[in-house]
This record gives C-alpha cells, structure tokens and sequence, in this order.
C-alpha cells in the first residue's frame, strides 16, 4: 500500500492538534468536584453595623471581617492547589451536598450570619455594661452525613425540647448525647419555620465517628435580644456563616464603651460566638490570614482551640493571637498577656 495522500494526513494532523487544544482548554476551564478555600476580601465591621437611640464612640482604628470564597478549580489549577503548602482543596460534596440546592444552602448560611450577629450584638453590648435581656434556643447549624440526623433534621432547625423537657442551651443537649450509648434514643421536639415536629434519633457511630453520637451541630443562639436601643446590619451586607460573631461583638463593645481598644490599629479576627461569650472553631483560619496580612493588620484574633492547627501557617511577622471567649479578647487589645 502506498503513501496516505496528503490530504488525509493534514485532517489528521488537523483532529489531533483540535483534540489536544480541546484538553488543554478543559485542563484550564473546566471545573473538578474539588473546593479551594481562597481568602476573601477583608470588611471594615463598623461599617455594617447601624445603631440608632443609643450614643456611640468613634472608634481610632478599624476591626476587619475575614473570609473565605469557595471556588470550584479546574485541573491546573488544582494541581497547583494540591502542590503549594498554602492552599486546601476539599472535595466538593463536602462544600456543597449534591441532594441540597446551592441557593438553599448560601440562604442558611446567610441566615446563620444574622442569627450569629444578633448574638453578638448582645453579647457586646452586654459586655458594655449595657441591660440587655436574651431569650435564647438551640439551633442545629450542621448535619453531617451518614449521621442518625442525616434526612431528618436540616441547618435551621430550632430544637425546643428532649423527651419533653424543654432544652434551654446546646450544652444541654451535647452532655445527653455524651452520657448516652449506642442505641439509646431521644426524641426531640423541634420547629422550623413555624412548623413543629417530633424527630426521634438513635445515637449511633458512622463514618471516621467512634463514639456513639446523633450527628449534629448545634449552637445556643439568640432568638430575641431585648436592648435599650435599635441595632441593625447594613442594607445589602451579603455575608454567610457564622465567623463574624467574635468582631462584631467586639465592635459592638468599643461602640459603646469610652474605652479606646484600637489605639489606631487595624485589628482583624474570626470565629463564632455564643450567648455565653464563648469563641468557637470557624473554616478557612490559614486562608483569612493570609488576607489579613495583605491588608496590613497588626493585630489578628482567632479561636484559641485552633490556633495549635493553624501554627506552622502564620504569615512572617503577622501577629496572631488565640481566644476562648470575649473577655480574652478585649484582654488582648489592651495590651495585656493571656495567663499560660
């Protein structure tokens, strides 16, 4: 058999070059099930805070919200993520479960920021010396899947009571859960929406979980938080989860208080905030603090229980500074040293 024409062997030229440009182009553009946390743009919080009816302090400084974008990378990308010590892919499912709609879950974690900031609200101004009066409840802030809870309870619900008593704090619920074991059941009472169920759960093990345990996250938030004067979040603030509670509150505090905590520092911070005052654990710490560094910020507080995680992470010369709940932190802007 003689030579190809010429013309067969140009459109196969032609096919292969088309073939490689095509996953050259997908290795760039299109999207792996994989989540790269990246560093969102720090927000000034005193500018989201509206306060009417009671008189506030200018504040000398600024206090800056961290956070995190979740962005779905193509394969190079990825790769990259994979291969630099200083960015985390996790599988998209865990970011975004295929059986809930991505709207759903952004309208929870806006609507777990509002709760979050309410809280924080109170607890600041609390901390102010201001009368505030907090009606509180226990809301599921995560199901984690494979979990007895998994199907019947969702982000959002509000459980009220267990066996019929009435359930005033998370805590309450957790030390149940502790004391149980597998198989025990508890029936919970719980509202959503205005709507109210019974949901029976059996403590159990699933996944990498080795004690018995039903599988939720759960916090004691505000339902109601009574102050002398009217607090509000700036109009069109489009912010998710709660890692916004420990700044606000802080914010909250140097509003009203005469105390000067900023002595002109641009101080930054996450992690959650409960009634009590207490910090709790938040996604994307390295992340947020490699926007806090690029933002100048002198000072950076974050939860103390993560901060042994996070060590080998911190940026040079950035000052990072764990907490376990408000008073700690308003310790630490005034200058004075946490006991060991």
């Amino acid at each position: 058999m003689g030579p190809r024409p010429l013309r067969h062997r140009l459109w196969r030229a032609a096919f292969h070059a088309a073939a490689a440009a095509l996953v050259a182009w997908a290795a760039f553009v299109v999207p792996l099930p994989l989540i790269e946390y990246v560093p969102g743009t720090p927000t000034s919080i005193p500018t989201l805070i509206e306060v009417e009816g009671a008189e506030t302090t200018e504040l000398d400084g600024d206090l800056l919200l961290l956070t995190v974008l979740f962005r779905q990378q193509p394969t190079v990308s990825a790769l990259g993520a994979l291969l630099s010590p200083e960015r985390e892919l996790v599988p998209e499912r865990e970011v975004y479960p295929s059986d809930v709609d991505r709207d759903e879950i952004l309208r929870l974690e806006r609507e777990r920021f509002a709760r979050q900031f309410d809280v924080a609200v109170a607890v600041g101004a609390s901390a102010a010396g201001v009368e505030t009066e907090l009606v509180t409840e226990v809301v599921v802030v995560q199901v984690l899947p494979g979990s007895p809870a998994s199907g019947s309870l969702t982000p959002g619900d509000v459980v009220v009571a267990v066996d019929g008593s009435p359930l005033a704090s998370a805590e309450e619920l957790q030390a149940l859960s502790r004391a149980g074991t597998e198989g025990d059941r508890f029936t919970l009472t719980v509202r959503h929406g205005g709507d109210e169920r019974e949901v029976t759960l059996e403590l159990a093990t699933f996944g990498g979980v080795t004690e018995p345990r039903l599988g939720i996250g759960i916090q004691t938030a505000v339902d109601e938080a009574r102050l002398p004067f009217e607090v509000a979040l700036r109009e069109g603030t489009r912010i998710g989860g709660p890692s916004a509670g420990l700044m606000v509150a802080i914010t909250m505090y140097d509003l009203l208080s005469e105390e000067d905590l900023l002595a002109g520092r641009t101080i930054a911070g996450t992690g959650s905030l409960d009634a009590d005052g207490r910090v709790g654990p938040v996604g994307g710490v390295p992340e947020k603090l490699r926007a806090a560094q690029r933002v100048g910020a002198e000072l950076v507080l974050v939860p103390s229980a993560q901060l042994p995680q996070i060590e080998d992470r911190i940026p040079d010369g950035l000052e990072v500074v764990g907490v376990a709940d408000l008073t700690e932190a308003l310790e630490v802007l005034r200058g004075r040293p946490l006991d060991a």
